[in-house]
């Protein structure tokens, strides 16, 4: 890449499109490269018809030649590695795209001005079959997004996690197949753990200290299928888990160097239904406000679980702080076609 190009992943209706920045394609292994002068992000053009385009799509995460990590991630969700272009700890990524829960259908929306119908091939007479279901799913995401919004902005923090707590339908959070996966650490023990050093217009990339993974420790496991697809197994009380941070530090230590070199949590644990608080150790932070800031060297909490969704996981410390991590990777979208042949999921 060259100047101030950046490289997303855009996913949208089965299909790649491009976006208002240079793109790189990225299927299990197979990758290839366009760009595109086509202005604004939130257009797609058909035929000579530009349809506008809600929360559709976003970018899962970038690279850039600065200040950012590539993210590494298998054909299976499993976080490969991260690597760096200069000695800043940080990971780059944006909100996940959006989990149609029907899959295969036509996403459908209307234009607010003429009221008139749309699908991703044009104009349509009246909405489209499940739209019922996909106004469930955005509204869902939007949800989600608002409480990232707000730790981003740090206005109203507190009600909007309340807001998604209160509408937690998880029963046992800590044995949810949903916990599984990597995330984003974007609030820790009340703290904004997002560096807040980019310009305004970058695109809503979200800068972070690491990624916290959690896996189980015996490799993926997959339940029956559904009408939905096939997604990981619910986990059983006693499980082995694996709770694993990464950054651009390739050690990894007990998670108390006083010198933070080796502030890398390799963990492992049990699932349990119990969803107790379980405190991992201190990760190498965000260190814009000094060394001696609680952000320079937060300490990683597991349990304590109150909301958690395809996009989003809540936890709270014993004094009720907050922690709130965004998704990463794309687990939660059902088992693709390389997990499927890998797992033999027939």
């Amino acid at each position: 890449m060259s100047g101030n190009k950046k490289s997303v992943v855009c996913y949208y209706a089965d299909e790649w499109i491009d976006a208002d920045v240079e793109l790189a394609f990225h299927t299990g292994g197979d990758s290839s490269s366009s760009s595109s002068s086509s202005r604004g992000a939130n257009r797609i053009n058909r035929g000579g018809t530009t349809i506008p385009l809600p929360q559709l799509f976003q970018p899962l995460y970038s690279t850039k030649e600065s200040n950012t990590n590539t993210i590494d991630i298998n054909n299976d969700g499993t976080l490969i590695s991260t690597t760096t272009n200069n000695n800043n700890n940080r990971v780059s990524i944006s909100k996940p795209p959006i989990h149609w829960t029907v899959p295969n259908f036509k996403v459908g929306y209307q234009d607010p001005i003429t009221g008139q119908w749309f699908d991703e091939d044009g104009p349509r007479n009246g909405p489209p079959q499940n739209y019922w279901r996909q106004s469930a799913d955005e509204r869902e995401y939007n949800d989600d997004m608002s409480v990232v919004d707000a730790v981003l902005s740090s206005f109203d923090i507190e009600s909007k996690v309340q807001h998604l707590e209160h509408r937690c339908s998880v029963r046992r959070p800590s044995l949810s197949r949903k916990m599984l996966g990597v995330w984003a650490p974007i609030m820790l023990g009340g703290d904004c753990m997002v560096y807040n050093d980019r310009p305004s217009d970058d695109g809503g990339m979200i800068e972070i200290p690491f990624l916290v993974e959690i896996r189980r420790s015996q490799g993926r496991r997959f339940g029956p299928k559904n009408h939905y697809g096939i997604f990981d197994l619910k986990l059983q009380s006693g499980e082995d888990l694996a709770v694993v941070t990464t950054n651009t530090n390739t050690n990894t230590g007990e998670g108390d160097d006083d010198d933070g070199s080796s502030m890398m949590i390799s963990a492992k644990i049990k699932a349990d239904e119990k969803n107790e608080p379980m405190d991992l150790g201190k990760v190498m932070g965000r260190e814009e406000g000094g060394a001696d800031a609680d952000t320079a060297h937060p300490r990683l909490q597991f349990g304590g679980i109150t909301y958690l969704s395809d996009y989003a996981m809540v936890q709270r410390r014993p004094d009720g702080a907050i922690d709130f991590f965004l998704r990463v990777d794309r687990n939660y979208l059902g088992a693709t076609k390389e997990d499927k042949a890998r797992y033999h999921l027939v």
